[in-house]
């Protein structure tokens, strides 16, 4: 048998170092509530592009600790959504190379610009992440006359659901659809909107919407279409989004590829042709 011994001299003492188990600690809030708070939070990291570091530095750090709780507690501890957002605020270069160092300042903007730009991608990547963790809303599909607010109420719930981008092509708007539906769009999310006819009090609505959030309008007189496009997915609908359910039955029904494709990239080709209407004073 072989022993091993250990010398302890006078006045020395011998620590064993015993590795801790790390204990996971679960969520503690559900979807739904993760994902308004992280989207809350991307809208709110939009206020900070474009700001001097120092300038925004309390703001920054206000966020991020705001942040990382909602992703402690939306994804557990530890997690690797939390290390990517630790990685996400360490992004940048903290050392300068060669005989002409980038001074302290520009240093501190580029950094500040790159830990934005990582933190924008790390929100709308998790946002994703819990999308797909929520079961999938349930559209009715046909909608008998009076059933207006069953359409509203689903229309509406994929609008707000949207991430990234929203089409919505139909050929006679009004200003109902900034009312009921477009003004519920996170500020993150670009907004195109296509038609045949738009009404003036529709482009007035228009122009006061555009000061606060991003929008681009145009007519084409190629529109036949009822189709909602938000993100990857899309709808297509029986009669106008101001009318449908009113009097007449309608409907709204998922297009799965191919057709989805095919009808984004077919749209997009009236849309480039189509007359922009301009919303800027």
């Amino acid at each position: 048998m072989i022993r091993s011994f250990i010398t302890l001299y006078p006045g020395e003492s011998l620590t064993i170092a015993r590795k801790t188990a790390v204990v996971q600690k679960q969520p503690t809030i559900k979807l739904e509530r993760a994902l308004r708070a992280l989207t809350e939070q991307l809208e709110a990291l939009q206020k900070l592009r474009g700001r001097h570091s120092q300038e925004a530095d309390a703001e920054e750090t206000e966020w991020m600790h705001l942040t990382q709780s909602i992703i402690e507690a939306a994804f557990g501890e530890p997690s690797s959504s939390l290390d990517r957002f630790f990685a996400a605020s360490h992004a940048g270069s903290h050392f300068t190379w060669g005989n002409e160092p980038i001074p302290r300042a520009e240093l501190q903007r580029n950094n500040f610009d790159a830990r934005v730009r990582e933190f924008d991608a790390l929100l709308r990547s998790l946002i994703g992440k819990l999308r797909l963790e929520l079961p999938e809303e349930v559209i009715k599909g046909p909608y008998q006359p009076g059933e207006e607010y069953d359409f509203y109420r689903n229309l509406s719930s994929l609008i707000e659901s949207a991430t990234h981008d929203i089409f919505i092509v139909d050929a006679y708007l009004d200003e109902k659809v900034f009312d009921l539906y477009v003004d519920k769009v996170p500020s993150t999310v670009t907004v195109r909107i296509l038609s045949k006819k738009i009404t003036s009090k529709a482009e007035a609505v228009a122009k006061m919407y555009v000061k606060r959030r991003p929008l681009e309008l145009r007519s084409s007189a190629q529109i036949h279409d009822r189709v909602v496009f938000i993100d990857h997915r899309g709808w297509v609908i029986g009669q106008s989004i101001k009318d449908a359910a009113a009097k007449k039955p309608t409907y709204m029904i998922e297009l799965n590829e191919p057709l989805i494709t095919d009808a984004r990239n077919s749209h997009n080709r009236i849309w480039a042709a189509a007359t922009a209407v301009n919303l800027i004073p």
